[in-house]
């Protein structure tokens, strides 16, 4: 049997991303478009009043949450909370969200988009920043979601960024209890990045497998391997079945809670044909990290595990023969 965790701690450090207080180059490129658009916003006013339209900042995303890894295209997705000291009914969502879109985007270096959840600044250097805007609304935190030409659903929804943050941080009160689960958190985007593709939602959102495994995690001992089984074993066991009327087929499908306001289903972006592929390869990791746990080679088991993670993964070397059968994926993209 094959733990390899001194290879998947070595592994954690090749694709770690770290915080932004670790990482100059995600901290300067935030403080860069915040201080602009602070700037940009010093003489406006909140509507009807003297009052100074004013904000602070909150950070988001796995880089907040010390659970981010190296994106494998150099593109950084920085995501930042803008949350304006106003109340509700003091400024319409879309006319708020359309201030910060028209103040940002005026420069040839980059293009801005208005999209529901966010105002996207897209960098020709290879980053964009996510900000997502906030009512502060007396504590009560509004988001203003919706596009900037379509009525639907466009307003002010409640929602808890800050909650989210604590409800991951509060995974355990011990360090190194805390220091593996971000590392299974870790090992799931890296699988996600060589699993699936960029293109759309065909890939599960980042922040569904790390709710995913903040509610699996059961720390084990010198053994990330077995705590990560664990965790994507109760991915699959979340999965259920439902009938696809336009294939006329059964097809698996998954429904993950937001743990905080808004409440909403993680994976709402992904169609029934997306989610049953992602189930696909939810079982196709798990047969693969059993299989790798399984194996009495060291080395064979690197070498399962370099196809699911990338070789990224540390190859073991000097490993005696193997008598196992070699592992077989039953499926794609293992």
């Amino acid at each position: 049997m094959a733990i390899l965790q001194t290879q998947f701690e070595k592994f954690n450090e090749t694709i770690k991303m770290g915080t932004y207080d670790e990482n100059s180059t995600l901290r300067e490129k935030r403080d860069l478009l915040i201080s602009e658009l602070r700037n940009s916003l010093k003489d406006e006013k909140i509507p009807n009043t003297d009052k100074a339209l004013t904000f602070s900042k909150i950070d988001l995303g796995s880089y907040a949450m010390n659970t981010g890894v190296k994106p494998i295209s150099g593109h950084y997705d920085i995501d930042v909370g803008i949350i304006f000291d106003i109340t509700n009914g003091e400024y319409d969502s879309n006319k708020l969200k359309k201030l910060v879109f028209d103040k940002l985007n005026k420069h040839h270096n980059r293009t801005v988009e208005f999209n529901k959840p966010c105002i996207t600044v897209n960098y020709a250097s290879g980053y964009h920043v996510d900000l997502a805007i906030y009512s502060k609304n007396n504590e009560n935190y509004h988001i203003a979601w919706g596009k900037e030409y379509s009525v639907e659903n466009r307003k002010w929804w409640i929602a808890d960024p800050k909650g989210l943050k604590q409800w991951i941080s509060d995974i355990a009160t011990e360090a190194e209890h805390k220091k593996q689960f971000r590392r299974i958190a870790r090992f799931l985007k890296k699988w996600k990045a060589k699993a699936f593709s960029d293109n759309g939602n065909n890939a599960p959102p980042s922040i569904g497998l790390t709710i995913q495994a903040r509610k699996a995690f059961r720390y084990q001992t010198d053994s990330d391997l077995d705590a990560l089984i664990i965790v994507v074993k109760d991915i699959k066991g979340s999965f259920n079945q439902a009938w696809d009327q336009e294939s006329g087929t059964l097809k698996w499908c998954i429904d993950i809670s937001l743990p905080v306001e808004p409440y909403k289903n993680v994976y709402y972006k992904m169609t029934l044909g997306q989610q049953d592929a992602f189930y696909t390869k939810v079982v196709n990791l798990l047969e693969a990290l059993e299989a790798a746990k399984d194996e009495e080679s060291e080395v064979e088991s690197s070498k399962i595990l370099r196809k699911v993670f990338s070789t990224d993964f540390p190859l073991v070397e000097d490993s005696k023969q193997s008598n196992t059968p070699p592992y077989v994926t039953t499926g794609n993209n293992a």
